[in-house]
């Protein structure tokens, strides 16, 4: 693997190195230039006169004979060979909540020990998770394994480091947009994993999310008000840091080292975010349906009467077309037959007390 760098090089990962991601150009150059019939010197000239790298006859060599190749040991090996997808936006939305990205401090020379992965308590979450993975890396998915010292957790990990600077912290969100708003099932997917991992829905079919990242939850209310027409209140502060909270499956004691938001998506759309966004985990999709069920099982409310009938004296504010005055205590003529209706005189006929003519002109 001797490549020899032009003066002024880099050499980020040890002697004689070269970025990955230019050694995958100076590959793809090399099988192009053999595959035109140029000899081994041609093409080390012409390698060297497109990107002033300097290459071995034995690196040439290894490379057309597909005895090397910088491809080795990623799956995808940089960033721009990425493509938007659904599979990768979902990944993105887990990532953004539950998911973690470590890496080791010792690093062996030409490799990076980096891990994309999420721990959650719900199977389905853990599968749908490694399908996307591998759906990405173009690889078999990852069997979820159950951590019984991990509080009953199931884990799904991957050594991806193209992943791993995609989404390493702090997350460059102006960077993932392409990859979410490429289409609208990106979207959908994006959202999707990100309720799947940060949101909650409750027996009364509140459907809540919660985020340190407030420039996150803004993002998130905006793709669900613009993109899928569903009314999103806040987002709100939730707690504030310096507080103390206790983790649920732990039971230890933490303090808050960020302030909490939260956003709020109104019941009236909760339909529509269930049909165009959903939760892959099976609870809280059941909860969500039974709320809808709930509500459509409900008969109608009756319609409530005008606010005309309930108080005339409106008419003698906002008179109509047509209108004619009349004298104070008269009912207008289209009111004669509601008044034969009551046994009394009708309230509010004539001229209003100027307190209520006040308070509708407010």
């Amino acid at each position: 693997m001797g490549e020899a760098l032009s003066q002024g090089s880099e050499k980020p990962r040890g002697e004689g190195y070269l970025p990955r991601e230019l050694r995958i150009k100076l590959f793809n150059e090399v099988i192009d230039l053999r595959e035109e019939g140029l000899s081994y010197r041609r093409v080390i000239d012409e390698v060297q006169r497109k990107h002033g790298v300097r290459l071995s006859k034995s690196q040439v060599s290894y490379w057309s004979r597909g005895l090397h190749s910088p491809y080795n040991g990623r799956y995808i090996p940089s960033i721009d060979l990425l493509r938007p997808s659904k599979e990768l936006a979902y990944v993105i939305g887990v990532k953004l909540g539950d998911g973690y990205t470590t890496k080791k401090r010792r690093t062996i020379r030409s490799y990076n020990s980096v891990r994309i992965g999420l721990k959650v308590k719900d199977r389905e979450f853990a599968e749908e998770f490694a399908r996307c993975l591998a759906k990405v890396l173009g690889r078999q998915p990852p069997k979820p394994f159950y951590d019984k010292h991990k509080h009953g957790q199931y884990v799904v990990e991957v050594h991806s480091e193209t992943l791993y600077e995609l989404l390493k912290k702090p997350v460059n969100l102006d960077e993932l947009r392409k990859y979410i708003e490429h289409c609208e099932g990106c979207m959908a997917s994006f959202l999707r994993g990100f309720f799947d991992s940060e949101g909650s829905v409750d027996k009364r079919g509140h459907i809540r999310t919660y985020n340190t990242d407030l420039v996150l939850l803004t993002y998130v209310k905006e793709l669900l008000e613009q993109r899928f027409c569903v009314e999103v209140t806040g987002p709100r502060p939730k707690n504030k840091r310096g507080g103390i909270f206790q983790d649920p499956i732990t039971g230890k004691p933490y303090i808050r080292k960020k302030d909490c938001y939260y956003i709020h998506i109104r019941t009236c759309c909760n339909l529509t975010f269930y049909r165009k966004v959903g939760f892959t985990i099976k609870r809280k999709q059941k909860r969500l349906e039974n709320y809808i069920k709930r509500c459509q099982a409900k008969p109608p409310s009756p319609p409530s009467p005008p606010y005309t009938i309930l108080n005339p004296s409106i008419y003698s504010l906002t008179p109509g077309v047509g209108f004619e005055p009349t004298r104070p205590g008269r009912p207008p003529a289209f009111l004669t037959s509601l008044h034969d209706l009551e046994a009394g005189p009708l309230p509010g006929c004539g001229t209003p007390a100027p307190h209520v003519m006040c308070h509708r002109l407010v």
